[in-house]
Formats: structure tokens, sequence, C-alpha cells
């Protein structure tokens, strides 16, 4: 049944907005009461507060600035010159800031945690994805929560020794789920955030920033986010192999 629900709405992503529960139920072969069931469960209180939230998120245009947004067809060869050449900078960036000794701190940390968790948002927690298998070769579990009700769960449930790995290009994550980062104050686990925001008073709390990328205005700083944990998992690899 979860499913047909959610093969259901992935067809018909551009129609969830408007389509009442009656009618997704129905595109998607089920009842309204499993409809229901299905998106309490991935952390809505109701079918109108998850349309809602469709109607204030679908967009690609957020991701872009407007020279993006506004581009026409012969725009193309300088719009992709510019990003190529801003992923290059980033790159760069990062290798010119990293710091050997805080990530052999950050591997340390990880090594001697009695549970490591990754927390991200969309594009992040697929890195997330790849940081977890590969920290797995290293015989290291990582967890990674997706949505926010197992994340804050995750988080109630840890011990002191833990380390949690915030991945957050931008620092949204620290403005969208601030329950969590009050829950993890409270448990006195050691956060490193990984960001390009790093001047933020809400990274005030964290124990260790990576900074990550200077350019992110047609989303450079994913790719430079997969960077870092590359040196990341080098270490930890090299480290403790």
């Amino acid at each position: 049944t979860q499913f047909s629900i959610a093969e259901g709405m992935l067809k018909n992503f551009k129609d969830l907005p408007k389509l009442s529960i009656h009618e997704l139920s129905e595109r998607c072969y089920v009842s309204p009461s499993s409809m229901t069931r299905f998106v309490r469960q991935i952390g809505f209180s109701s079918y109108k507060e998850f349309r809602q939230r469709c109607k204030e998120s679908f967009t690609i245009d957020i991701d872009y600035s407007r020279t993006v947004t506004k581009a026409e067809g012969e725009d193309i060869l300088p719009i992709y010159r510019s990003y190529s050449d801003n992923v290059k900078d980033n790159i760069q960036y990062n290798f010119e800031h990293v710091d050997y000794d805080q990530m052999s701190r950050i591997s340390e940390w990880i090594y001697e945690a009695s549970e490591v968790v990754y927390l991200g948002l969309e594009f992040a927690t697929i890195l997330g994805q790849h940081y977890q298998i590969k920290m797995a070769e290293c015989n290291k579990y990582v967890q990674l929560p997706i949505n926010h009700n197992d994340q804050i769960n995750t988080i109630r449930n840890l011990s002191k020794k833990s380390v949690v790995i915030i991945a957050s290009v931008e620092g949204s994550y620290f403005f969208i789920n601030e329950d969590i980062i009050k829950e993890l104050k409270k448990k006195e686990v050691k956060i490193i955030a990984i960001t390009m925001e790093h001047n933020l008073k809400r990274l005030r709390d964290v124990d260790d920033i990576i900074l990550c990328n200077k350019y992110n205005s047609e989303t450079e700083g994913r790719i430079s986010l997969l960077h870092i944990l590359e040196l990341l998992l080098m270490n930890y690899f090299i480290n403790y192999k």
C-alpha cells in the first residue's frame, strides 16, 4: 500500500498541490484512510498540511539565480561556463581551507563514538547515503534518519559519546529544524557542521565547522559538499583502515 501511494505521488507529482485526498487516493488505487496514514507517517499532521507544503515547495526555480531563471536558449553556453568555473573555484577553496588536523580530529571523534548520525536536507541526504555506505565499508555504522520524525527520535536516543554530522551548505538545516538543534544541545553530543555559512549565530553551539565552498548561486555547492565528504572518508580510511 505504501509503495502504491509513493509511486502514485511521483507519477502525479505536479498535480499534488491541487488534488483532494479522494482524487489522489483514486490515482494511487488506495483508500483515503490509507492516504491519511501515509502522510502522517512521513511527518505531516494531516493531508491538508501535506498539500499546503506541496504548494509551497514544488518549484525548481528556487535552486537558481535570476540569470538562469530568465535565460533563453542562446544563454546556455555562458551559463555552463560560469557554473563550471564556480565549481572549480569551490573545490579549490575547499582545498586551500582544508585543515588536516581538524579532519584527523573529527575522524578520531567518529572512530571513538558510540553512535554516529548524519543529518541533512534533500540533496545533502542523498550524499549522506553514499557516506553511510562507504563508512560501513570502513566498519563504522552511520545512522541516516531521513524525515523529521525519524531524526528527532534518533537524536533523543543518543548517548553523550555520540557524534552528529550536519551537512547544510547554506545553513538552512539550522533554521528549519530548531527543535532538533535544541535536542542536540540537551544531549551534549559532539556536533560537526559542514557549511559555507560559518558566521551564523545558530552555529555557535557546534563543536567544529568544516568550511564548504564560496559559491552556491546555481547549486554549485552540491558538488563541493561531495568533495568535502570524500576528503572526510579518505582521512578516516587512511587513519583507521
